[in-house]
């Protein structure tokens, strides 16, 4: 399921102060919003993208790529995370 454009915008922001941390997948961060924990991933060859939820219901898949804006701007956040 896509979710919607305010709400990947929301995720992709507060990602940008979230730790991510490398995974068997790649770049991994948990994201809270509005009850529940999205996972967003980075890096790689892929713009960054929402790849599912979990909530009082269970886990969802959902799914929302990064604009090249929001994209690069995570990419910057990562890379001052790996430089303190």
């Amino acid at each position: 399921m896509d979710i919607d454009q305010a709400t990947a915008d929301r995720i992709f922001e507060a990602a940008l102060t979230a730790t991510f941390r490398r995974t068997n997948l790649g770049l991994r961060a948990q994201v809270s919003d509005g009850g529940y924990t999205y996972w967003v991933e980075a890096g790689g060859a892929f713009r960054a993208s929402i790849d599912g939820r979990e909530g009082c219901g269970g886990t969802e898949y959902v799914f929302a790529n990064a604009t090249p804006e929001q994209d690069r701007a995570l990419r910057e956040a990562i890379a001052a995370q790996d430089t303190k």
